[in-house]
C-alpha cells in the first residue's frame, strides 16, 4: 500500500493544479468579456469571479478589474490566488519527487518559476488575458503529461481523486454563485446575471461550444443548469467529476480493509446517485441553491472520509 504521506502530497498537489486552471481560465475569460459590457454590468460579473474564487470576501472595489485581478493571481497573501496555488502544488509535487516523471515536474516547476517572476505591471500594458491563456495552455500541457508519462497505478488514482473532487466543488460553487438565492462569498449581493453574463457562465467551463452542439445557440439558464450539472459526457460537468471521483475511489488503496473503505463508497455512491437522477425540471430556484450546497458538502464528507480511512489514519485503525 501507498505511504499515506506520498497519497496526501499527490492528492493535494492535484487539487492544487485543478485550482490554478480553473482560476486562470476564469480571468482570462472575464477580461475577454470586458469589452462587451457596460461598466456596471462588468463590475457586477467581477464580483461573481471574486466570490466564486476566493473562498472567502475581498475587500476589493469590484469595478477595479486591475485591482481585481492582482488580488486573485498575484497576492502571496490570498490563499486561493493563483500564484499560492501553483506553491503549493509544486511544494506538494517536491515531497513526492520519485513519484512524479521528469517531465511532470519540469513542466510544473518553470510555470511556477515564470508566476514568480512577473507582477500585474508586467502583464497589464499589453495584453493581460494573453498570459492567463499561456498559464491555461501551460496547466493543459501539464494535464496530458500526468496522464501519459505516469504509471495509472495507486498514486495515478489519488491524483485523479484529487483534480475531481476539486472539479466538482469549484463547478458547483460556481453555479451557485450564478443560480443560487443567497449564495456564500458576496460582501454586496450582485444583480441577476443577464444574457452575457450565461454565456460568460459557460466559457468560465468551457462549455460553449459542447453546449451549443447540444442545445443550439438557445442560451437558456435552465438548460445551462442541466448541461453544467448532469451532462455525463462533458469533462468539466459536475456529473462527470463525480463519475470520475467514484472510478478513483474504487481505486485507491486496494489493500485496506473493507470496513476502512465502506464510508468513503457509501458517501461517493450517495452523491452519484444525486447526480445521476437529478433534473433541473424538478427544481424550484430554492431547490437548486440547496442541491448544489449539498453537492458541496457531500465532497467535503468524502474528502474527510478519504482522509480517516486513507491518510490520517492512526496506527490502531489499521489493527
Amino acid at each position: 500500500m501507498m505511504l499515506a504521506r506520498v497519497a496526501d502530497s499527490l492528492y493535494w498537489m492535484s487539487r492544487y493544479i485543478e485550482r490554478a486552471e480553473h482560476t486562470s481560465r476564469m480571468i482570462a475569460v472575464k477580461l475577454e468579456s470586458m469589452v462587451e459590457q457596460t461598466p456596471e454590468d462588468a463590475a457586477a460579473s467581477w464580483t461573481r469571479v471574486v466570490a466564486a474564487l476566493a473562498g472567502e470576501p475581498l475587500d476589493l472595489d469590484s469595478g477595479d478589474a486591475f485591482q481585481t485581478v492582482q488580488a486573485l493571481t498575484f497576492d502571496r497573501h490570498n490563499p486561493s490566488s493563483l500564484a499560492s496555488s501553483l506553491r503549493f502544488a509544486r511544494d506538494n509535487a517536491r515531497q513526492v519527487r520519485e513519484e512524479l516523471s521528469t517531465e511532470v515536474w519540469e513542466n510544473l516547476n518553470r510555470l511556477y518559476l515564470r508566476i514568480q517572476s512577473v507582477t500585474i505591471d508586467d502583464i497589464w500594458v499589453h495584453n493581460p488575458a494573453r498570459f492567463f491563456r499561456d498559464i491555461l495552455d501551460t496547466l493543459y500541457l501539464l494535464d496530458g503529461m500526468i496522464d501519459t508519462t505516469l504509471r495509472h497505478g495507486e498514486g495515478w488514482h489519488f491524483l485523479e481523486l484529487g483534480r475531481f473532487i476539486e472539479r466538482a466543488q469549484l463547478v458547483s460553487r460556481l453555479l451557485d454563485i450564478h443560480f443560487g438565492v443567497a449564495a456564500p462569498g458576496y460582501v454586496v449581493m450582485p444583480p441577476q446575471p443577464k444574457y452575457l453574463d450565461w454565456i460568460v457562465l459557460l466559457k468560465f467551463c468551457t462549455a460553449f461550444e459542447p453546449y451549443c452542439k447540444v442545445h443550439t445557440a438557445a442560451i437558456a439558464p435552465e438548460r445551462i443548469a442541466q448541461f453544467l450539472l448532469f451532462d455525463a459526457g462533458f469533462p468539466h460537468s459536475v456529473r462527470y467529476a463525480v463519475d470520475r471521483m467514484r472510478d478513483a475511489l474504487a481505486r485507491v488503496a486496494p489493500g485496506a480493509p473493507p470496513a476502512r473503505r465502506a464510508l468513503c463508497e457509501r458517501l461517493s455512491g450517495r452523491l452519484k446517485a444525486a447526480v445521476d437522477f437529478g433534473q433541473i425540471d424538478d427544481m424550484t430556484s430554492d431547490a437548486i441553491d440547496a442541491f448544489l450546497v449539498d453537492i458541496v458538502k457531500q465532497c467535503e464528507q468524502i474528502h474527510d472520509a478519504v482522509y480517516a480511512a486513507y491518510i490520517g489514519y492512526d496506527a490502531e485503525a489499521v489493527l
